[in-house]
């Protein structure tokens, strides 16, 4: 099949002909839902109906929306047949519908299968565990929930944590994504210690090949633990933590791939308590993390392994801002604390300001690998914080994040290959994509889409009859 052909395939089969668009509004713009919800003079007030994988409820653009009306039962069924798309809670346009929650409840609790949310924005001001955007089942009638997808969105200043998923006992979250996204400020609240993006204690679904979790074209910053949190000393604040992912026997892969944290109070990525599920970190920017005064760890990693087997990181951009960091302590850039031979550290350009590029205390014959670069500043453009997001002009995050993006760049040559990379709008062949995103119609510019198969990449052409000198 040729590039037009796959093209042509690859709409159809993401844009099926029976979808269907719902309206949905706050009650002070006319949502019920008694309304039909199939005009925009007849809105619906929750996604409580049920709906087909495709479908789109358009919610107005309005800064009057409850989160008790996206409250964990306020959900609807969704048939999906082919078991790999959602329905979609989509902004009218980025980034107009807002909620501040001024309660002790989350600001966006999905609890069932098949929803995809976008183009929001939301505030939790009170409530210690308020996190801001969820996924997690019913603790009414808990039951495992997978397909859940929060693309697009604007996490700034939340309670406890920005994009979150957790377990009620054995059944917890599968198949997730957290594409595109923004988290500002999301963990200051006392009640758990949280951080921006955060898989915890997942369950599978189903024992497919391929990527089940996918963290990716995301922004993490000034993510700080409130003190004191959970009863005691802060210990979280990370821009991305897989956390204890082995407790329900998780066995299926998780990629964080190609995003930017930086500044944060806890490390900038860590993988913690993982024996079972393979763990691929790549290709992200972490700058400037551990910088919360009130831990106190005797060693500091930016990109950091805790406890955790079957990780895989390479193409990395990490540097530190300062020599120490966690309270009073050294940071290091690259950090493998009670790993194994299975973890494997390589083709990261790493760099840490007191010289201290990376540390292990694991068993086995784990070693860093000699092609990691270290040692070498990457010299960033402008590595600032931007304080609070103000995306209301912008058409998108990545459009949002435009000057972070630049701010991050590296005016090392040789760094330029390492983390963050602007998304391609052409289609690419990636291992690590979760295949089931291919027939998702996710915003545009959010991610590298990697829907093509290695086989259709047209291969270089052959020379002949050239010497090159």
């Amino acid at each position: 099949m040729n590039k037009l052909g796959l093209y042509i395939f690859f709409i159809l089969f993401t844009s099926p002909a029976w979808a269907t668009t719902y309206y949905l509004a706050p009650a002070a713009g006319g949502g019920n839902d008694s309304n039909s919800g199939t005009s925009a003079t007849s809105p619906w007030l929750t996604p409580n109906h049920p709906v087909n994988c495709g479908d789109v409820i358009l919610a107005a653009a309005s800064t009057a929306y409850s989160n008790q009306n996206f409250a964990a039962g306020n959900w609807g069924t969704v048939s999906c047949p082919g078991g790999n798309n959602v329905a979609w809670l989509k902004c009218a346009t980025f980034d107009t519908c807002k909620i501040t929650a001024q309660d002790s409840f989350s600001g966006m609790w999905v609890d069932q299968s098949y929803w995809g949310v976008q183009g929001w924005e939301v505030t939790t001001t009170t409530g210690p565990y308020a996190i801001c955007f969820m996924a997690v089942p019913n603790y009414n009638k808990p039951t495992q929930i997978h397909h859940i997808i929060f693309a697009n969105n604007v996490a700034n200043g939340c309670e406890g944590g920005g994009f979150n998923s957790a377990n009620d006992g054995n059944v917890s979250g599968d198949y997730l994504a957290f594409v595109g996204n923004i988290a500002y400020n999301t963990a200051h609240g006392n009640g758990s210690c949280d951080s921006a993006f955060s898989i915890y204690e997942p369950a599978q679904s189903d024992n497919l090949p391929g990527t089940h979790v996918y963290i990716s074209g995301n922004f993490a910053w000034n993510n700080v633990d409130g003190n004191p949190c959970n009863g005691g000393q802060p210990t979280d604040g990370e821009g991305v933590i897989l956390d204890t992912l082995s407790a329900l026997g998780y066995a299926a892969q998780v990629v964080v791939q190609n995003n930017i944290v930086f500044l944060n109070g806890g490390k900038g990525i860590q993988t913690f308590l993982n024996s079972s599920a393979k763990v691929f970190i790549k290709s992200n920017t972490i700058y400037g993390n551990n910088g919360d005064a009130n831990q106190n760890y005797t060693s500091c990693g930016e990109l950091n392994v805790s406890n955790s087997s079957l990780v895989d990181e390479s193409y990395n951009l990490v540097a530190t801002n300062s020599a120490a960091g966690c309270g009073l302590n050294p940071i290091y850039a690259l950090s493998v604390l009670g790993g194994d031979d299975t973890d494997s550290v390589y083709n990261n350009f790493a760099f840490s300001a007191n010289g201290q590029n990376s540390v292990a205390a694991s068993s086995g014959s784990f070693a860093f690998s000699s092609s990691n670069t270290l040692g070498t500043s990457p010299s960033f453009a402008n590595p600032v914080s931007p304080g609070a997001p103000n995306c209301g002009n912008s058409s998108s995050v990545p459009n949002c994040m435009g000057t972070v993006i630049a701010n991050f760049t590296p005016k090392t040559a040789s760094a330029k290959a390492y983390g963050y990379q602007v998304p391609n709008a052409t289609q690419a062949s990636d291992p690590l994509f979760p295949q089931w995103l291919c027939n998702v119609n996710l915003p545009p510019g959010l991610v590298t889409m990697g829907c093509v198969s290695a086989s259709s990449v047209p291969a270089p052409p052959i020379v002949t009859g050239v010497t090159v000198k």
